[in-house]
């Protein structure tokens, strides 16, 4: 089990030693914006969704709806979420960023959630 000084030495010390860890856009941050992407597309088409019905649904146009399934950055997270919940999986993408339903997260909220982080 993660200890709070076990969690920062193993998760966060790659940070402070690796300057390209903190590039605004990475090779991998790009890789997996384009597999969220492909999931999200994937997810349109196992519901048998055309991109018109998902993006009329959304409220977006069709070629916001591509650059979110090609995994684009430049999206709205406003967007994102009316695709997610178009497609019905906003709540389980929800969940899935909730520190408590994460081993790393509980250990550090076991420490106190901070009001402020100062540095």
């Amino acid at each position: 089990m993660l200890t709070v000084v076990g969690y920062y030495e193993h998760y966060n010390h790659h940070y402070e030693k690796d300057p390209v860890m903190a590039q605004r856009s990475s090779a991998l941050r790009t890789r997996r914006m384009a597999n969220l992407g492909e999931n999200l597309r994937s997810w349109r088409k196992v519901q048998r969704l055309t991109a018109a019905m998902v993006a009329e649904r959304a409220g977006i146009n069709r070629t916001t709806l591509r650059a979110i399934e090609e995994g684009s950055g430049a999206v709205k997270m406003e967007n994102l979420f009316a695709v997610l919940e178009v497609l019905g999986i906003d709540d389980a993408v929800t969940a899935a960023t909730d520190p408590a339903n994460d081993e790393r997260g509980r250990v550090l909220l076991a420490d106190g959630l901070p009001d402020r982080v100062r540095p």
